[in-house]
């Protein structure tokens, strides 16, 4: 059977595995230096160019493959053997691919950041039961919480939402004094919402165009809207993208 979030299928990699195969590991000291600069500098050192900043406006389609890029100031040709991976979130993608069957109920994830170095034996990661922030993690220079499913809080104050994440902290690690500099970040469609309906609609990584390979957390990887699903879903179009350049 399945449940709303991919059921057994989902936990057998790791839950149902037992312990050692689902311990929590935690970015180091910030996602972007555990995983996109080691990425970046990987595809550098192989030549690929690397270009932000230059939205994909959509694609030159003939003959159930795309021909070409639209970039705002360009139009950029592809050649037959071209593999595209199109990894934007799911509203973008249906953008960009028309009539792609994809989610389109979300749920939001709010987190806090509080500028404070925190006391010597505080847990790196930290649970919380029945307050505002669920779970708590401590670096050598803040404090930040992450609230996931938050609909209910994501419009309020944001002022008034960090006072009541920090009484949690301070709470949980038995702080005292005024709240510190803080940051609020929210994310209305952090996830797709795990249910039934939701996971019948995801894609597998072919999409309708044949040289377009779909990735992200919101493609059918057997998982929720995980980084694992993330991962799973980068590794299987690195392997469809490799196995287009052979054909």
């Amino acid at each position: 059977m399945r449940s709303v979030s991919g059921g057994y299928e989902s936990t057998r990699p790791g839950l149902a595995r037992g312990g050692h195969a689902s311990r929590p590991r935690i970015a180091h000291p910030t996602l972007a230096a555990a995983f996109i600069d080691p990425a970046l500098a990987y595809l550098e050192s192989k030549g690929a160019k690397v270009q932000l900043g230059t939205r994909l406006r959509g694609f030159t389609i003939a003959g159930r493959a795309a021909r070409a890029l639209e970039f705002p100031d360009a139009t950029i040709p592809t050649a037959m053997k071209d593999a595209i991976i199109l990894a934007v979130n799911a509203p973008v993608a249906q953008t960009l691919l028309p009539g792609l069957s994809a989610p389109n109920d979300f749920r939001a994830i709010v987190n806090a950041h509080f500028r404070i170095t925190p006391p010597e034996g505080c847990p790196a990661m930290l649970g919380v039961i029945g307050g505002t922030a669920e779970w708590i993690f401590t670096f050598a220079d803040r404090i930040s919480t992450t609230t996931s499913a938050a609909d209910a809080i994501v419009d309020e104050d944001r002022e008034a939402l960090a006072a009541r994440i920090w009484a949690d902290v301070a709470k949980a690690l038995r702080l005292e004094g005024p709240m510190p500099p803080w940051q609020i970040v929210k994310e209305k469609r952090a996830t797709f919402a795990a249910t039934p309906a939701q996971d019948a609609l995801r894609p597998g990584p072919r999409g309708p165009i044949r040289n377009i390979i779909l990735a992200g957390d919101w493609t059918q990887t057997g998982l929720p809207a995980t980084i694992e699903g993330a991962i799973r879903s980068g590794e299987t179009a690195a392997r469809l993208a490799a196995r287009h350049l052979q054909v």
